[in-house]
């Protein structure tokens, strides 16, 4: 008996870290995007509008990359898990 509640104290505490991983996968990308983006930060003063929209385009890919690295994430713990 003591050996299976060992092993349901060990998923319950599996279970609880991978919560607190989702809880702060996404600060720890936003942290990790805030990094790097200050060391691109540079002032540009001759942009073209379509220098503006391709830099929105890539903003937003970058952030739909950084949100399907996150759910990978979680779903390989997830399945890690089970």
């Amino acid at each position: 008996m003591n050996t299976l509640d060992d092993k349901d104290d060990f998923a319950n505490l599996l279970d609880e870290c991978i919560k607190i991983l989702d809880d702060n996968v996404t600060v720890l990308n936003d942290i990790e995007y805030s990094a790097e983006s200050e060391k691109e930060d540079a002032v540009i003063t001759d942009l073209t509008k379509n220098d503006l929209v391709n830099m929105a385009h890539e903003v937003a890919d970058s952030s739909r990359i950084k949100k399907a690295e996150s759910y990978f994430v979680k779903r390989f713990f997830e399945s890690k898990s089970d």
